[in-house]
């Protein structure tokens, strides 16, 4: 017997990357790898131009620093904003450094994922779109509903 999914239900099924928010990830990444022996990591900028970045649904611009380390069958994200207003430079002065985020995989295109999600009352905290339409990734409105966010990371290579 097969079933049919909805094509509206939000499907999660694995955890791609835990993030941790921090004030400065490479003091992060070396400690990481020092004490612990995690990394490599890999460290890359992304900056989101106004036209792809939004925070609480309103254009922002922003620019945030990142270390990635794979550890296990997930990744460890270091997570450190730079320029502009982020959900990530929020929570640092709510909460100091911590777990900020679980992201994980959902289908593409990335307007149709947020409408599921919309339709069922949780919005995006903060988006970025790709340079492909179809791709982007958003920080959703979950704190109250699972005790922390969830990340939707709508790529066609998680496909």
């Amino acid at each position: 017997m097969s079933l049919l999914i909805p094509e509206d239900r939000i499907m999660l099924r694995e955890v791609a990357h835990i993030c941790i928010a921090v004030r400065d990830v490479e003091r992060a990444a070396r400690t990481f790898a020092e004490m612990f022996g995690i990394g490599p990591f890999r460290i890359r900028t992304l900056h989101a131009p106004e036209s792809r970045g939004t925070i609480r649904g309103e254009p922002a611009e922003y620019t945030i620093k990142f270390g990635f380390a794979r550890l296990g069958p997930i990744t460890l994200e270091l997570a450190q904003p730079l320029e502009g207003r982020t959900v990530l430079q929020e929570f640092l002065e709510e909460h100091g450094e911590g777990i900020h985020h679980l992201g994980l995989p959902a289908p593409t295109p990335f307007d149709a994922e947020l409408e599921k999600w919309r339709r069922r009352g949780v919005n995006p905290l903060q988006t970025c779109r790709m340079d492909d339409p179809e791709e982007g990734w958003a920080y959703m409105d979950t704190q109250s509903l699972v005790g922390c966010i969830l990340e939707i990371l709508c790529f066609k290579r998680y496909q």
